[in-house]
């Protein structure tokens, strides 16, 4: 009875090892999932900082360009006027030489 009770217990001592065995192996699979797991998420943070960055120079880009159609806009404007006094003053000038060849 006694050599059938040891004989169990070693039984159950292997298995026991044996499943520490495979605890362990797990573990270390584990761990090496979560280290890659890390450097997924340092890359993606790295890009997500490329993105906002590339977000922001494009947004300030675009500004500048709004910034510049309205300066255009501005001038061409300004050139409209400029153009029109100029037509007026010609039209006064003509008129003037009109009414003296009349005279």
């Amino acid at each position: 009875m006694e050599k059938e009770s040891q004989r169990t217990l070693e039984l159950i001592l292997k298995k026991l090892n044996e499943l520490d065995s495979k605890v362990d192996n797990l573990d270390f699979k584990v761990d090496n999932l979560d280290t890659r797991v890390n450097s997924l998420e340092s890359k993606m943070d790295l890009r997500m900082d490329s993105l906002e960055l590339r977000q922001n120079e494009i947004y300030l880009v675009v500004k500048a360009i709004e910034h510049n159609s309205q300066v255009h806009r501005a001038e061409v404007d300004n050139l409209k006027y400029t153009i029109s006094n100029l037509e007026g003053t010609i039209n006064t000038i003509g008129d003037v030489i009109t009414k003296r060849k009349a005279i």
